[in-house]
């Protein structure tokens, strides 16, 4: 699959938006086939646990569903947009519209690991600890991942860099 239908990625000559989860909705489908294919055992076969037990795993496979279903729904169509007109980013989801979450000029893009698999994130000059943004899938060690980074950075981590150059050299031209 390109990374073009991957991360449904929609481009202009200014802007640039893509939806960072999207590669995750295939694993998503599969948990929540798999949380129902429990809940369909536990029904047959609940017998064999106490009461007590059979709901406290009932609720945690309805937390896991929600969670599912919130990724497939939502999660995997959050759409961030770099324009570079408007000198802004932008975050969009089925639930909110489109909103201005940083200025294109400030952002910093940084890598974030956490038990053994890493991710990329957005943020703000001198702020990016407080409030990030991811903007890739997990990334784990093993030649497979690696291929994915680095086609993730040299395809849409450089289109992101062209778009903050564009806008850096438009406001030096002004500052002139």
């Amino acid at each position: 699959m390109k990374i073009q239908e991957k991360y449904n990625i929609q481009e202009t000559a200014n802007t640039f938006s893509f939806c960072p989860k999207k590669p995750t909705l295939a694993m998503s489908w599969w948990f929540l086939a798999g949380i129902l294919a429990g809940i369909l055992l536990l029904l047959f076969f609940g017998n064999c646990l106490d009461q007590a037990m059979r709901w406290a795993i009932y609720i945690l496979m309805g937390y896991f569903v929600l969670h599912s279903w919130y990724d497939i729904q939502i999660g995997s169509k959050i759409r961030y947009t770099f324009d570079a007109n408007e000198n802004a980013v932008y975050k969009s989801s089925p639930l909110r519209a489109k909103t201005k979450i940083m200025k294109l000029e400030e952002i910093v893009i940084f890598i974030h690991s956490e038990m053994g698999s890493s991710y990329y994130a957005l943020g703000a000059k001198k702020r990016q600890f407080i409030k990030s943004y991811i903007i890739s899938e997990g990334f784990s060690a093993g030649k497979k991942c690696e291929i994915k980074q680095q086609a993730y950075e040299d395809f849409i981590l450089m289109k992101i860099e062209k778009l903050q150059d564009s806008v850096l050299k438009n406001t030096q031209i002004k500052n002139t």
